[in-house]
C-alpha cells in the first residue's frame, strides 16, 4: 500500500455509496486526484471451514482499484485508469484455501481524479455456493449479453451488406450494416477494457462519443427510408451538429483526454434532446403513413432514450452504482427490430415473386388459351383452305381430263361416227381417269413405291389384255418429302401418257417398269421393245402428250427424257429429292 491510510479517523458509510464531485480543489492538496479508501471489517464473522470469496457487483471511478486482506494484495485493476473494466464485476478469493482463516479486514483503495466522484455497489463475502451464481448473473447482464447482442447485430449486418452489394439500389440493406457496425462500437466500452484496448485511450473514447452521434442519425435515415417522408432540415441540422460534436471533440496534441471523458457524461445527456426531436419527428410521420414497420422502430426509440437517460444519470452518479447499464439492452432490442424488418422486407421479396409468379403463369395461361383458340381458328381455316384447294384441283383435272373427254365422245355419238368399241374404249379411259383422280387422293406418306404400286395395281389388267407383258423392277428409293396429292396426280398422269403411247403407237411385247437413285433424285424408267419414233420430229410436228408429260414433270420439279430406237423406246422421269419453294408456288397456280 503505496498511500497513507486516512488519519481523521473512519466513519461509517451504507453501501451501495457514491463520492461526490469535487470541483474545487481542496485549498491544503492542489492535487487532482483522490484516493478513497474502504475498511470492511470481517472479524466478527463466525470462521468458516470453506474458502471465503468477496463479491463486487460494480465499481465505477476514473483511475484504478486495488483490494487488500490484512495488507496483502488481492487485486489491482490494471491498463488505462479511463477503462479500466469497471463493469465487470469482481469475484475475488480472501483466504488461499479452505480451513485457512479468511483476513479479519479488507481495504478497497479507490483512485480517482478530484471532479469525477466514485462510486461503489454492495459488497458480499461468502462461499463460492452462496457467491458464484450471483456473480455468473451479473456477469451475463453486464458484460455477456451485450457482447452477444452487438455481435449478433455485427454478424446480422455483415450478411445484409453482402446483400446489399448484389441490390445497390436497396439502401435499406446497407442502412442496416452502417447502423450494426456503429451499435458493436457504442456498445464496445462495456466489455472492453484496460490493456484489452488495441488503441489509445483517447481516440477510443472519441470513437464512443462519435459512434452514439452517428448512429442517431443514421437511425433517422432508415426511419425516413422506411417512411418515404424525408425532413430535408431535420438531417441538414442533425449531420451538421454530429459533424461539429465530432471537431469538437477530435484528439489532438494539446488535449488531455480526461477532461474529454469527464465531459462525455453531460454530452450524452446533451445529446438527449437532439435524439428527442429527431425520433418524434419521424415517429409523427410513421403514424400518418401507417406504417408498421416505421412505428415499430419509432415505438422503439421512446423506450431507446429512456434507457439511455437512465444511463447518463448513472454516469453522472445520480443514480445508484449498484444499476446495471440498460443503454446495451436498447442496442439489443434495436437488433431485434431490425432483424425483424428485414426478415418482413426478406420474406415480402420472396412473397412479391411468389405472387408475380402466379399472376405471370395466370397471364400465361390465359395467353395459351388465347393461342389455342386462335390455333384451332388458323386450323378450321387452313382445312377449309385445303378443302377448297382440292376442291378446285379436282374440279379442273375432271374437266380438263375426264370431262373433256366425255364430251368428246358425246358429240361423236351424237353424230354416229363411233362403233360401240370406239365408245367401250371412251368410257373405260374415262374410268381410268376417274380412278387416277381417285388414287392421288390417296395418303402415300411421301412412298413413291407405293405410289407406283397403286398405279400398278390399275394399269396391269389394261396392259395384260393387250397381250403385254409387264416387268416390274422397281427397288427401294428415298421417300420424297414434299410428295402430295397434287404431285402425286401429275407423276400418275405422266406415267399413265406414257403407258398409252406404248399401247397406242408401239408395237411392244414386253414393257419394264424399274426405279433407281441418282443425282440427288430418283429415275422411274418405262422401257418397251416396241416399234421406236423420231422424238425431236413427234415434238416438233405436235406431241401433245409429250409437251404435257414435261410441263407436269416441271411443275413438280423433275424432268423427262425419251431415248428411242429400232429396238424400243426408253422413257425415263426424274424426280428431286428435295423440291424448291419456287416448284410448290408453280403446282398452287397450276
Amino acid at each position: 500500500m503505496d498511500a497513507a491510510l486516512p488519519t481523521d479517523g473512519w466513519k461509517t458509510v451504507s453501501l451501495p455509496h457514491t463520492a461526490r464531485r469535487e470541483l474545487v480543489p481542496n485549498a491544503s492538496s492542489g492535487e487532482r486526484t483522490v484516493t478513497d479508501w474502504y475498511r470492511i471489517e470481517l472479524s466478527g464473522l463466525t470462521p468458516k471451514t470453506q474458502q471465503q470469496l468477496l463479491y463486487l457487483p460494480r465499481w465505477k471511478t476514473l483511475g484504478n482499484i486495488a483490494v487488500y486482506g490484512d495488507g496483502v494484495l488481492l487485486y489491482q485493476s490494471h491498463g488505462s485508469p479511463i477503462h479500466n473494466g469497471y463493469n465487470h464485476p469482481l469475484l475475488l478469493p480472501l483466504n488461499a484455501t479452505a480451513n485457512t482463516p479468511a483476513p479479519a479486514s479488507v481495504l478497497i483503495r479507490v483512485d480517482r481524479l478530484r471532479n469525477s466522484g466514485s462510486g461503489f455497489s454492495t459488497l458480499w463475502v461468502g462461499d463460492e455456493e452462496s457467491l458464484s451464481w450471483r456473480y455468473q448473473i451479473r456477469q451475463l447482464l453486464q458484460v455477456q449479453l451485450p457482447f452477444m447482442g452487438s455481435a449478433a447485430f455485427l454478424a446480422v449486418g455483415a450478411f445484409a451488406f453482402a446483400v446489399w452489394l448484389f441490390k445497390r439500389r436497396e439502401s435499406l440493406y446497407l442502412l442496416f450494416f452502417a447502423i450494426s457496425a456503429l451499435a458493436f462500437l457504442r456498445t464496445l466500452h462495456y466489455y472492453a477494457g484496460g490493456s484489452f484496448i488495441p488503441i489509445s485511450d483517447d481516440w477510443f473514447e472519441w470513437m464512443t462519443v462519435a459512434s452514439l452521434l452517428w448512429l442517431i442519425v443514421l437511425i433517422h435515415l432508415f426511419l425516413q427510408r422506411l417512411h418515404q417522408q424525408p425532413s430535408p432540415w431535420l438531417t441538414r441540422v442533425s449531420v451538421t451538429l454530429a459533424l461539429a460534436c465530432n471537431i469538437a471533440t477530435l484528439p489532438h496534441v494539446s488535449t488531455d483526454i480526461v477532461s474529454l471523458y469527464l465531459f462525455t457524461p453531460l454530452l450524452n445527456l446533451m445529446v438527449l434532446p437532439v435524439a428527442v426531436t429527431i425520433f418524434a419527428v419521424n415517429l409523427r410521420k410513421a403514424l400518418r403513413a401507417q406504417l408498421p414497420e416505421g412505428r415499430l422502430v419509432a415505438g422503439w426509440t421512446v423506450f431507446a432514450v429512456a434507457f439511455t437517460s437512465y444511463d447518463g444519470l448513472l454516469q453522472n452518479n445520480l443514480v445508484s452504482p449498484e444499476a446495471v447499464y440498460t443503454s446495451p439492452y436498447a442496442i439489443i432490442s434495436l437488433f431485434f427490430v431490425f432483424s425483424y424488418i428485414m426478415f418482413q422486407r426478406y420474406t415480402g421479396a420472396f412473397a412479391e415473386v411468389a405472387r408475380l409468379n402466379k399472376g405471370l403463369a395466370q397471364r400465361l395461361q390465359a395467353r395459351e388459351a388465347e393461342l389455342e383458340q386462335s390455333y384451332q381458328r388458323l386450323r378450321v381455316i387452313e382445312n377449309q383452305h385445303m378443302l377448297n384447294a382440292e376442291r378446285r384441283r379436282l374440279m379442273q383435272d375432271m374437266h380438263d381430263g375426264l370431262g373433256s373427254s366425255l364430251i368428246s365422245a358425246i358429240r361423236s355419238v351424237e353424230r354416229g361416227v363411233m362403233s360401240e368399241a370406239e365408245i367401250s374404249r371412251v368410257l373405260k379411259g374415262c374410268m381410268e381417269d376417274l380412278r387416277l383422280v381417285i388414287d392421288s387422293m390417296e395418303n402415300v406418306e411421301a412412298d413413291l413405291l407405293l405410289l407406283l404400286a397403286t398405279m400398278r395395281f390399275r394399269l396391269a389388267p389394261r396392259i395384260e389384255s393387250a397381250g403385254i407383258t409387264l416387268q416390274w423392277e422397281v427397288q427401294p428409293v428415298p421417300s420424297l418429302p414434299w410428295l402430295d396429292p397434287d404431285g402425286a396426280l401429275h407423276i400418275l398422269r405422266i406415267v399413265q401418257e406414257c403407258v398409252a403411247n406404248v399401247l397406242r403407237h408401239t408395237r411392244a411385247t414386253v414393257i419394264c417398269v424399274s426405279t433407281a437413285t441418282v443425282d440427288e433424285g430418283v429415275n422411274v424408267v418405262i422401257e418397251d421393245n416396241g416399234e421406236g419414233f423420231d422424238v425431236e420430229e413427234a415434238l416438233r410436228r405436235s406431241g401433245r402428250g409429250l409437251r404435257n408429260q414435261q410441263r407436269r414433270a416441271q411443275v413438280i420439279g423433275g424432268t423427262v427424257s425419251w431415248q428411242s430406237g429400232s429396238t424400243g423406246t426408253r422413257f425415263t422421269l426424274w424426280l428431286p429429292l428435295h423440291r424448291k419453294a419456287e416448284t410448290d408456288k408453280a403446282i398452287s397456280a397450276f
